[in-house]
């Protein structure tokens, strides 16, 4: 007989039996799914979530945070990452490096970038990318005083743009 081994109001471990399927006693086992929340506790809750969020609002007005934690998880809507862990931090790195790029090195841009299409946007995004990649590469490492930083970065380069090399290949 399997017993609950919830801990009691006064401290103990209850020794009442389990339920059948389950790893606790009725008492311990909870709110079965489906059975509504009592309307005093469901209103408590909310007012929680409300006072919650009225905070977090005022702390990213105020800059104290970026973001407010919580919502959805990636994937869910938006961008979709690679499920394999390796895939997807390589995903990152070259989302990381096109973004510096385009903050450190000026893009050239004939017309407005409003009025340019899609293609005309990635072609020139790419080339900044494969420019900024060449740039971090070609820097020098020494090895007598080596920058763990500088190695960690221009592995995520090389990885990335072995990545996007690779994507290049398959498409064609």
């Amino acid at each position: 007989m399997r017993l609950c081994n919830g801990r009691t109001h006064s401290g103990g471990i209850c020794r009442q039996p389990a339920l059948p399927y389950q790893t606790r006693c009725y008492i311990h086992a909870g709110r079965p799914p489906g059975t509504p929340q009592h309307p005093n506790t469901r209103a408590a809750a909310v007012e929680g979530r409300r006072r919650w969020l009225a905070k977090m609002r005022l702390a990213k007005a105020q800059g104290l945070i970026e973001k407010i934690p919580g919502g959805r998880k990636l994937g869910v809507r938006g961008r979709v990452r690679s499920p394999a862990p390796r895939e997807a931090r390589l995903e990152r790195a070259a989302e990381k490096a096109i973004e510096m790029a385009l903050k450190v090195l000026p893009v050239p841009l004939d017309k407005p970038p409003e009025e340019m299409t899609d293609a005309e946007l990635f072609a020139g995004n790419f080339r900044e990318s494969l420019l900024f990649n060449r740039a971090v590469l070609r820097q020098p490492i020494d090895l007598s005083d080596p920058n763990p930083e500088m190695l960690k970065t221009k592995r995520e380069v090389a990885l990335a743009t072995q990545t996007a090399a690779v994507r290049i290949k398959v498409a064609e």
